[in-house]
């Protein structure tokens, strides 16, 4: 890289940090991915069924050029935010408005050296959620379904270990 190049790519890395969105342009995406191990926050949020007693976890079902499958609801963690503002911000993102999320554990972290776009770093919160409405792309389960997104197992591991630490602690 030129000294010229890496002023302008400081001077583009500042900008960017000085957005209060956090905004990464479209055209900058892929390449920010593969540079940097960019933060995630995996919403994992859990109940007890009503009838088995079973802990379930509430997934969603992705259908883009990306992913095609079941998986756990979440995001990108904006470098502005702590993680109460995250998990708040996400939950409107991913569910609208009117549900309620709180934070019952944390439920540890990996990154991932075999993503395919980057090596993204999952934070899984293990929540609560009140006003959740279940549709045809948003279901509870006690398990890992069928036709999870093809992620090397990550969000099935996900699954596995947040009804396990679920029932351990008894958060609910």
């Amino acid at each position: 890289m030129t000294p010229e190049r890496e002023v302008l790519l400081g001077e583009l890395l500042a900008e960017l940090a000085e957005d209060p969105r956090g905004f990464i342009p479209e055209e900058a995406w892929v390449a920010v991915q593969k540079a940097f191990a960019l933060s995630y926050l995996e919403l994992c949020l859990i109940r007890r069924n009503s009838v088995t007693k079973r802990v379930e976890i509430l997934l969603t079902h992705r259908t883009d050029k990306d992913w095609n499958g079941w998986h756990v609801p979440g995001g990108l963690w904006r470098t502005r935010h702590n993680l109460s503002t995250g998990i708040a911000s996400l939950a409107k993102s991913e569910f609208g408005e009117g549900v309620q999320i709180t934070l019952l554990d944390k439920g540890g972290w990996e990154k991932w050296m075999d993503h395919p776009f980057g090596y993204p770093i999952s934070h899984i919160t293990i929540c609560s959620a009140e006003g959740v409405i279940e549709t045809s792309t948003r279901k509870w389960f006690e398990n890992v379904p069928e036709g999870m997104i093809d992620d090397y197992g990550h969000h099935a591991e996900f699954i596995r270990t947040v009804i396990a630490q679920a029932e351990k602690k008894s958060l609910i």
